[in-house]
């Protein structure tokens, strides 16, 4: 029970008790009413409860830096960054209320870019209107020896560069106007994400889960037009 990988968002707020340990289940859900989603959490085979945190936006990213530098309890987790409280997760543990504790100083913020595209990259990926480009990131990579290294953390974030690299492409799509056979608004018409597009920010949301996070953001907070 509960052992998947990364599972999508939106299958996981629909089934949660699939995928969550109900120790866990509030302080998702918490999270996730401020638009923070999450990537992970601990199973009953863990020492500590923890959540892996997506994409915040620049306020709540500031926050959680700033509490990492005093703070253990917001650092690294499994696949990324998140919050750790000690408390052992067997059934009936009660974690929440230390989560409650680190998540109350989030703020709700929007949909983050996890969560759509925007219109070039609508139009690149999902209706065929691009070009194939030099990747200017592309290098080769050489696996680094940690003795040519003068310490530990600089040969880890060489480690980190290395096996980033390992894979990308030498050549990437970059969007290309000339392609289109037809308007924006027809492409989209035509697509599976017809119903999920907000015009006021021009931004194509993957599903209905984070098209409906995004509205209800826009509800409670002034959003400027584009």
């Amino acid at each position: 029970a509960y052992q998947y990988s990364a599972v999508e968002m939106a299958y996981v707020a629909s089934n949660i008790d699939e995928y969550i340990i109900p120790e866990n289940q509030k302080a998702c859900q918490l999270l996730w009413s401020k638009n923070i989603f999450t990537v992970m959490c601990n199973n009953y085979d863990n020492d500590e409860s923890w959540i892996t945190l997506g994409e915040l936006d620049e306020d709540n990213q500031k926050i959680f830096e700033e509490m990492a530098k005093i703070d253990s309890h917001f650092g690294p987790t499994w696949g990324g960054r998140g919050l750790k409280v000690s408390i052992k997760p067997v059934p009936g543990a009660d974690a929440y209320s230390e989560f409650a504790k680190l998540i109350n100083l989030f703020a709700m913020q929007d949909v983050q870019k996890e969560g759509y595209m925007d219109k070039e990259e609508f139009l690149t990926y999902c209706c065929d209107c691009y070009k194939m480009v030099p990747n200017p990131d592309y290098k080769v990579p050489k696996m680094p020896v940690d003795t040519d290294y003068p310490d530990k953390a600089t040969y880890l974030k060489a480690f980190d560069d290395y096996i980033n690299h390992i894979g990308m492409p030498h050549r990437i799509r970059e969007f290309d106007e000339s392609k289109m056979t037809k308007s924006f608004t027809e492409y989209l018409k035509e697509s599976p994400y017809a119903n999920f597009y907000d015009e006021d920010n021009e931004r194509i949301y993957y599903n209905d889960f984070y098209y409906k996070a995004h509205l209800e953001y826009k509800k409670k907070v002034k959003i400027p037009k584009f």
